[in-house]
Order: structure tokens, then sequence, then C-alpha cells
């Protein structure tokens, strides 16, 4: 037998075994938990049961940034978009994956998702302790934008005025 063709065979029995252990690792552990599937129903079974409207579910966002030709792709989910009092929410499910909470997880994780979707906070849904968490995000402008803004909008004004002033000195 050549080397080469020894070589190929262990390396196809290390790929075979890496692909059979994969398949079964979900089978392995977990089983306290609540699996996908089961986490969705209950989530929804909670948020029906709590007065929340399901708009969506499992909606889909990207974001796509660009850095001089580079091209950066991030896609976002929503388990659930849901309404309640007017308020449109996304909702996340808690995941074994989670970690602790910081200022970090707030900024990169919860605050696209609270801008992508354009709604009015974010809830998180632990389903295994029973708990939900809105997160909420306020953005101050510095005054410098307050002022820019203000002085555009009152020449917007100010133009319109001019042109209605206009129309009624023509049409008289």
């Amino acid at each position: 037998m050549d080397w080469q063709l020894g070589f190929a065979i262990v390396v196809g029995v290390i790929f075979v075994l890496a692909l059979v252990q994969s398949m079964f690792r979900q089978w392995r552990g977990g089983r306290n938990h609540i699996p996908l599937k089961g986490r969705l129903h209950v989530a929804r079974q909670w948020l029906e049961d709590n007065d929340y409207q399901i708009v969506r579910v499992r909606e889909r966002s990207e974001w796509i940034g660009y850095y001089d030709s580079r091209e950066f792709r991030k896609q976002y989910i929503a388990d659930f978009i849901v309404k309640q009092g007017g308020k449109f929410y996304v909702v996340k499910i808690h995941s074994s994956r989670d970690t602790g909470l910081s200022g970090q997880k707030l900024r990169d994780h919860w605050y696209p998702l609270y801008m992508a979707f354009q709604v009015d906070g974010v809830l998180h849904l632990d389903v295994e302790r029973e708990q939900v968490h809105v997160v909420d995000f306020e953005l101050r402008s510095p005054p410098f934008l307050l002022w820019r803004r203000v002085i555009n909008r009152s020449l917007w004004f100010l133009a319109g005025m001019i042109v209605a002033l206009a129309w009624f000195h023509v049409g008289s």
C-alpha cells in the first residue's frame, strides 16, 4: 500500500468521525433543557398569555458595512416581533450560550437589534427561569446637533412661508 493512500484513508476516517460526533452531539447533552422548538413554543405561549400580540416570527435583518471597497455583513434575527399597548418589541429567547450582562453586550448585541427592527424596546425572555427583562435605550445627541436640527427646520418653515406669501401675492 502506498503511503499517500494510507494518509488519505486516515484523513477520511478522521473526517467521518468528526462528522458523526457533531451529528450526535445534540443528543448527548442538554436533556434537562428545553429544546429550541420547545422554547419557541413556550415563549409564544407566555407572550400570548401576557397580552402580547405576535406580529412576526423569526424575522431577519441584515447589516452591511463598507470600508473602502471591503464589505462586512451581519445578520440579526429576532425570535419574535410583538406589540403591546401600541409599542413594538423585539423578543430574544435566552439560550444556554448567553453569558452575563455587560455594557459591551448591550452595545454590541442588543442595541443593533433595537435599531435594525426600529422598535420601542427589546424583551429578553428566559424560558427556563421564567423571567423577562426589558432592554431599552436612550440616545442623547450633543447640543450642536439639536441646534442644527432646530435651525434646519426653521429655515424650511421660513422658506414655506415665503413661498406661501408669494403665491398669495401673485393670486391677488
